[in-house]
């Protein structure tokens, strides 16, 4: 299968939702979406803690803090919710609901009140990498390989997003 995602308008912002089956159990798809050492191999490096109540926060290559958030539900290994900041834009809300699919897991991944359109072949692109991490979990995290797609992505985001009248800066230009 493949990332499938749906763009719809929100109260401020961008309601993004993606969906995609893994080659695995919720369980150990809940460990590489909210362990920090799972998620520094496809994402990025992350401290604190995915438990309700938690905190958590996500670095950027130099070790600065870029994005954070806490961690409003959780019921593992089945999903979360948390708030998701990123330095210099508004919060917004991220839930992670993960489904067994036969053998398999099915991730809905819905983030509300985004701000920036760039989230849309970010996720995106970040889900393909989760899938990749799943096949070959040791293996490091390829920054150029994300950044490639990314760039692959983003002209049909941008086609998706002028269709609900946003243009690939901020929402709110």
């Amino acid at each position: 299968m493949a990332v499938t995602s749906d763009i719809a308008p929100d109260e401020p912002g961008l309601l993004l939702e993606f969906h995609e089956v893994y080659d695995t159990d919720p369980d150990d798809l809940w460990q590489a979406v909210t362990s920090p050492d799972r998620l520094a191999r496809w994402m990025a490096a992350y401290r604190g803690d995915f438990r309700l109540g938690g905190h958590w926060q996500a670095l950027d290559t130099d070790g600065a803090v870029y994005c954070d958030g806490e961690v409003t539900a959780c019921d593992r290994p089945h999903g979360f919710t948390t708030t998701w900041t990123v330095v210099g834009e508004p919060p917004s809300l991220l839930t992670v609901v993960l489904e067994p699919d036969g053998e398999r897991t099915r991730l809905h991944l819905r983030h509300e009140h985004v701000t920036q359109p760039g989230y849309g072949p970010g996720w995106h692109a970040y889900l393909e990498a989760l899938a990749g991490h799943l096949a070959q979990p040791e293996a490091p995290r390829d920054r150029e390989a994300w950044a490639r797609r990314l760039g692959e992505l983003a002209p049909a985001y941008a086609e998706r997003f002028a269709a609900v009248g946003i243009t690939m800066g901020t929402v709110d230009d």
